[in-house]
């Protein structure tokens, strides 16, 4: 057998050799609890901004992507005072850091990583920190699980150390064509 032949066997039996143990590989508990989110929600938020309150009904949708190992949101409200929110996030678990990233974008000129991880299987926690107006922004969410269609999201947002933003959503799962 030629040395090139030889060569592109061995590579193509690692290859499938690898490829079968990733797929044998269990689904880390912190992903299969991730995919719970998967479908559409619906809630009425408060949001209390700079000591002002606001109410409005929120939604979130979160999609499978990447054959099943993150998912895609996308969320969205309409208030008569704050305008039109439209915000996707990208979210996927980390098996080199075993932590949850979600990545938010949206039209009021957020973009920023969350870094989280569940503290039960009905908990998840995440938090990012960053500079906003020159002054560290840190953000901390609680998603609760109260039941299978049930969840609760509070959000508190500090801005040098001060309250500066609170938001609090029950949110139930909507079938879809239920709407």
């Amino acid at each position: 057998m030629e040395k090139t032949t030889f060569k592109t066997i061995l590579a193509a039996v690692l290859l499938l050799f690898a490829l079968n143990s990733v797929n044998a590989q269990e689904t880390p508990q912190a992903l299969s609890d991730l995919m719970r989110l998967e479908g559409h929600w619906e809630g009425q938020a408060t949001l209390i901004l700079e000591g002002k309150t606001y109410t409005f009904p929120y939604h979130a949708d979160f999609k499978k992507t990447a054959d099943g190992s993150g998912l895609l949101m996308e969320e969205w409200f309409n208030s008569a005072e704050l305008g039109k929110l439209m915000g996707t996030n990208l979210i996927g678990y980390n098996a080199n850091d075993n932590k949850i990233h979600w990545f938010s974008v949206d039209n009021f000129g957020t973009t920023h990583d969350h870094t989280g991880t569940w503290k039960s299987r009905e908990y998840f926690y995440m938090e990012t920190t960053e500079m906003m107006q020159k002054k560290k922004y840190k953000e901390k969410i609680d998603l609760i699980f109260k039941g299978n269609d049930t969840l609760e999201l509070s959000l508190s947002a500090t801005l040098d150390g001060k309250e500066y933003e609170k938001v609090s959503v029950v949110f139930q799962r909507v079938q879809k064509g239920s709407n």
